[in-house]
């Protein structure tokens, strides 16, 4: 075939240059854009959003679509009756010119709101719904905002019946480019419906009272619709059903009642969770856990499962913490949460040794949405090393009692990427005293705050703190009550758990006193990928008298994040530019999810 190319070569070359030439035709894109009339925004702000721009092809936009994207970037601005007009170049056309003509017309201000037909609510309970402030642009988002927040309002106090419709009224011309208007919200009530009869279809293995005691409204209450929303997320929430869905309808001859069926389909729900990965390039980890979530019918839970670390390099050392867990979701049929726990601990690095069987049984209950609150009571037989100054003293098997209680308030949204809110969290643990065994109390608080100043940017930070200490004639603290730092979830630029006191050969070995602040900027780029600039720094320490800022760690660093339905994959590069020890080499750090 080589010998026959240099024959065909012409052929190929016209060919060649026919397709392009056709191409070319088939494919005209814009040379220039014109923009007449009164024009009193930037063009390029006009433009966004409409696909139109120099080098665009005109095939792939229509002048209806830029037509349209040129009013609503209009009317967002509160020019609510700008007009244009788009003409698009012909075929024959040497230069393709997209010739755009605007007339904005005065600019719409709020003068005030009318409501009209209203008796359920004040005016000043409904006013407070709308956007924006009287002298303030009118937009289709903040009219379209507010008649969604009437209806909610009153889908809420059970008028699910009721219409509203808003709409604009005459415009009083000042004169200058601008003019003021009402914004005119006429409302149906209707009647208040309440709850009648509920009924649950597609049930096979989980009983009716599963669902039931999920919904926040129940017979003979007013229908509020959005408590029935998140009901249904309630419903969901069990990890029994694939598909939830609710119709109602009001019954025949009687439009205040309101009967409810609910349509559920089970899904397979018992698994198998694997997980793996690593803390840091010096520790990985690995859990497998079996999980049966309504092994009576009733959502009652049972899981089995095992964690395990292993730490490699110069620290090696394991974790092994196999564990039996029971729940019941409704104690006595209360809003009680009940945890039975039944667990191993084998903790060995060179600087800290534990063995342990533990007993714990734990009591949590929603206080309010935001609210949740645990306590509870734990049985431990362990044993431990503790590093003196001259070397290790051991603690041999011993029974310790232990009360717990914890309190967090979590505001932050959306759950898994917060871009604002906070949550708080205390703890305290009390062991020993009268309870019996190793005399010690163990105290923590931490707070993570999320803001968006808009732009997909948000800023993230975390301050926490702790201590844990004997009292009476004891003088050691177990090492599952100690505190670590350093690594890829905590102060980045350190090896997993590098940071506070060591034994005589350099092995970290806890301590009781911890202060930890992290701050990050986020900010996506572009599609689902965004950059994290992020400070870390913490320490630890034995004991309060020997904190100080000269041996607490510092890291700082640039991470990447892709943005997933179950979180942000990160990748973080950090190093630790620390007075003591200069810039060190820096680290690389995985995971799934933000550090906080």
């Amino acid at each position: 075939m080589i010998r026959y190319f240099p024959v065909f070569s012409p052929f190929l070359v016209l060919l060649a240059a026919t397709t392009g030439s056709l191409a070319e035709m088939l494919e005209p894109e814009v040379d220039s854009i014109h923009v007449s009339g009164s024009i009193l925004i930037p063009v390029d702000e006009l433009l966004d959003g409409t696909g139109l721009e120099p080098g665009a092809s005109l095939l792939s936009i229509t002048p209806i679509q830029v037509r349209d994207g040129i009013l609503a970037n209009m009317r967002a601005r509160g020019y609510l009756d700008a007009e244009v007009d788009v003409q698009w170049p012909l075929w024959t056309d040497e230069i393709n010119v997209v010739r755009i003509k605007v007339e904005p017309g005065d600019k719409s201000l709020l003068s005030g709101l009318v409501f009209d037909g209203v008796t359920v609510f004040d005016a000043d309970t409904l006013a407070s719904l709308y956007p924006g402030a009287p002298g303030e642009p009118i937009t289709p988002g903040d009219t379209a905002a507010f008649k969604n927040a009437v209806i909610r309002l009153y889908g809420e106090a059970g008028y699910i019946y009721a219409d509203v419709a808003v709409k604009l009224g005459e415009l009083d011309s000042r004169g200058d480019g601008t003019g003021f208007r009402a914004v005119v919200c006429s409302v149906r009530e209707n009647v208040r419906a309440f709850l009648g009869s509920l009924d649950v279809e597609g049930l096979q293995t989980v009983r009716r009272k599963v669902v039931t005691r999920e919904l926040l409204v129940q017979p003979g209450d007013v229908m509020n619709m959005e408590l029935l929303r998140r009901s249904i997320s309630n419903v969901y929430g069990l990890g029994l059903f694939r598909d939830v869905r609710f119709e109602y309808s009001p019954r025949p001859g009687d439009s205040t009642v309101v009967d409810l069926k609910m349509f559920v389909s089970e899904k397979s729900y018992r698994r198998v969770d694997f997980v793996s990965g690593y803390m840091s390039p010096s520790a990985v980890f690995g859990s497998v856990t079996w999980m049966h979530p309504n092994i009576m019918g009733n959502n009652q839970r049972l899981s089995i499962g095992l964690y395990a670390m292993e730490y490699v390099g110069s620290r090696e050392g394991r974790q092994f913490e196999p564990q039996v867990v029971y729940e019941e979701p409704w104690l006595f049929s209360s809003r009680w949460k009940w945890q039975l726990k039944l667990g191993y601990l084998f903790f060995r690095t060179p600087g800290v040794r534990q063995k342990s069987y533990s007993l714990t049984s734990t009591f949590a209950r929603d206080l309010s949405e935001k609210l949740h609150f645990s306590t509870g009571y734990s049985l431990e037989y362990e044993k431990y090393n503790e590093w003196t100054g001259s070397g290790f003293t051991s603690f041999d098997w011993r029974t310790t009692s232990s009360v717990v209680a914890s309190m967090v308030h979590d505001t932050r949204g959306p759950l898994l990427d917060p871009e604002s809110g906070h949550w708080l969290m205390g703890s305290v643990k009390l062991s020993g005293g009268i309870l019996g065994g190793n005399d010690y109390y163990r105290l923590r608080a931490e707070s993570r705050l999320f803001f968006s100043p808009g732009d997909g940017l948000v800023l993230a930070g975390r301050i926490g703190c702790g201590g844990a200490f004997p009292y009476g004639d004891d003088i050691a603290v177990p090492p599952d009550d100690r505190f670590f730092l350093g690594g890829g979830t905590s102060v980045r630029g350190y090896p997993f758990n590098s940071l506070g006191p060591e034994d005589d050969e350099g092995n970290p070995i806890g301590g009781r006193v911890q202060v930890l602040g992290n701050f990050e900027i986020r900010t996506r780029i572009v599609g689902n990928f965004g950059v994290v600039l992020f400070t870390d720094a913490g320490g630890v320490w034995k004991y309060l008298d020997e904190v100080d800022l000269d041996s607490a760690g510092f890291g700082t660093g640039v991470g990447l994040r892709y943005h997933t339905v179950f979180g942000p994959f990160r990748l973080d590069y950090g190093f630790a530019p620390t007075w003591r020890n200069s810039l060190r080499r820096g680290r690389i750090y995985v995971g799934l999810g933000h550090v906080f």
